[in-house]
């Protein structure tokens, strides 16, 4: 695996490569925040998601998943408010894509249910950087499989008395 520089929270603004996407999802904050925490749920190119710290979240805390076709990834997680917002930045991958790379989910109320943003931030580097417009359509249609995803995982959370578990 190769390592990369992180990218830093205040950079993701400026990133070379910026994609972002929004959507309302049924259930709470404190539901569709746990199931973050494992992608491999909800994420459908992801075929392996494990923490590889002793730490299972928190700011800090790293985990390697690993994507069809695209490789490996080792993430540090650089925000980790409960309810509300996780980011990462990823230290390490097997990917040619990509020099730097983040991503940032951020949870707000919204009626009975919740929004949430996603924002994917990089620098590409060689093929990477040419196939930028087909890795923009491609998250595109994977952020809404997985939106509907989570809320099909935030919906079984629901107890027999309409109560959330998680």
């Amino acid at each position: 695996m190769r390592a990369l520089q992180p990218l830093a929270l205040a950079e993701f603004d400026s990133a070379p490569f910026r994609f972002t996407a929004s959507g309302r999802i049924a259930g709470s904050a404190r539901a569709v925040f746990a199931e973050l925490g494992d992608p491999a749920k909800f994420f459908p190119m992801m075929t392996r998601s494990a923490w590889t710290t002793a730490e299972t979240g928190g700011v800090g805390a790293e985990r390697e998943v690993t994507l069809r076709v695209l490789g490996r990834f080792h993430e540090r997680m650089l925000v980790w408010e409960p309810d509300r917002r996780l980011a990462f930045a990823m230290i390490g991958t097997t990917s040619p894509l990509v020099d730097q790379l983040g991503e940032d989910f951020r949870i707000t109320p919204d009626g009975d249910g919740v929004r949430l943003d996603w924002t994917v931030a990089g620098r590409p580097r060689g093929v990477g950087r040419v196939a930028s417009p087909a890795v923009r359509l491609m998250l595109r249609g994977l952020f809404a499989v997985y939106r509907a995803n989570l809320e099909k995982l935030v919906a079984y959370s629901i107890d027999l008395r309409g109560r959330q578990v998680s």
